[in-house]
């Protein structure tokens, strides 16, 4: 099993993304949130099932139902996530 390691900016992603969705409509923060909770269990138990995309650096994520990815790297037996971000962004500032 790896470790799961969430970097502060990525933190700040999810939190920012959160409020954002709900003030459109009161909960679907917490949704969003245990969407993006969900993909990181999932990483954590088998990071190398996601691809690695522009660089052989970091692998992407999907979140279900959302659209956003997250983007993390593996260091030994550490997972670490860099960013949730929605996927109108450019991932390829990350390579």
């Amino acid at each position: 099993m790896y470790h799961l390691q969430i970097l502060r900016k990525a933190r700040e992603d999810m939190q920012k993304s959160a409020t954002w969705y709900d003030e459109k409509q009161p909960g679907l923060g917490e949704r969003f949130l245990q969407e993006v909770i969900k993909t990181l269990r999932l990483i954590e138990t088998n990071p190398l099932h996601y691809e690695e995309k522009f660089s052989k650096r970091f692998r992407f994520a999907l979140v279900h139902v959302f659209p956003f990815v997250i983007v993390f790297r593996i260091k030994n037996q550490t997972v670490i996530v860099n960013a949730v971000f929605h996927t109108s962004r450019n991932p390829k500032r990350f390579v």
